[in-house]
């Protein structure tokens, strides 16, 4: 009897394993027509340095996190912390260091009448204007205090839907299908137009182009131009800090503290709120 159970133990672990293999083997194929079908190829190799999606933050939030198999990653401090960059690179900004004691302590002023079009930008600029206080400092401890006595949605409203609404008013995504939303296996099969495909390849080729800069891969010189522009979605795709390194010829010293300054009050400001909520 002791027998025959190991036997059907054994056929049931075999089948529960072959059945989670087939599951994978479907999911990795679907995932793979669907890749082919946004971009007609699954893995893009190219590099470029032009800025994408016209330079919308929120759109390249929608395709990192909405489009599987492309860059299919969840943004955390990243995108706050690419706002950061790009309103200190626009002078909305400043490097400001006090010493209190020993050691030298870095803090962004912040321009509290800073005019910022965008609803969406806007309403992150000012949440980082009240995390400053009456001095108009931001400091890492000051934004995780801010952020952990304020708990709650950090934006008031979703990167990616803020994304979407920018394709869908360019006509870049394909109308509704309700019976083609998902598979049974979570795979999102409503894709961009091909107009919107091409806008989306290239954010794929802009972080091919970063991340071989960082590693120190084969491509072409950086443009000195856009140096800003590329930190700013150096700070988005995670690896800033790895460019300022690469291009040090190429920045202040102010630079290099400031985008190790934008990462932390952005991971601050995200640290803060997790741990109010948690």
């Amino acid at each position: 009897m002791l027998e025959k159970l190991d036997t059907l133990g054994a056929c049931l672990l075999a089948v529960l394993m072959a059945g989670t293999f087939l599951f994978f083997v479907i999911a990795h194929a679907i995932g793979f027509q669907y890749c082919k079908k946004l971009f007609g190829t699954r893995r893009i190799t190219q590099q470029n340095q032009e800025i994408p999606l016209e330079g919308n933050l929120f759109a390249a939030c929608y395709i990192r996190t909405n489009q599987p198999r492309v860059l299919d990653q969840h943004i955390h401090h990243e995108l706050p912390a690419a706002f950061l960059y790009r309103w200190y690179s626009e002078g909305k900004l400043k490097l400001v260091q006090q010493k209190p004691a020993m050691d030298i302590v870095n803090y962004l002023s912040i321009q509290k009448d800073a005019v910022i079009r965008d609803k969406e930008e806007n309403s992150l600029y000012q949440k980082f204007c009240e995390a400053s206080g009456e001095d108009g400092l931001l400091g890492v401890d000051e934004v995780y205090e801010w952020s952990y006595r304020h708990p709650g949605d950090l934006y008031g409203y979703k990167p990616e839907d803020k994304g979407k609404e920018w394709f869908q008013n360019r006509r870049m995504i394909e109308p509704d299908n309700p019976k083609d939303k998902l598979t049974n296996l979570g795979i999102r099969i409503r894709s961009l137009t091909p107009e919107g495909a091409a806008k989306a390849r290239g954010l794929v080729e802009l972080q091919n182009f970063l991340q071989a800069q960082a590693e120190d891969k084969p491509c072409d010189p950086v443009d000195t131009n856009r140096i800003d522009d590329l930190l700013c979605y150096g700070q988005f795709f995670g690896i800033a800090d790895k460019l300022a390194e690469k291009w040090s010829t190429h920045l202040s010293k102010e630079k290099t503290i400031v985008v190790g300054l934008c990462r932390d009050l952005a991971q601050a400001f995200f640290d803060g709120n997790n741990d109010a909520t948690d």
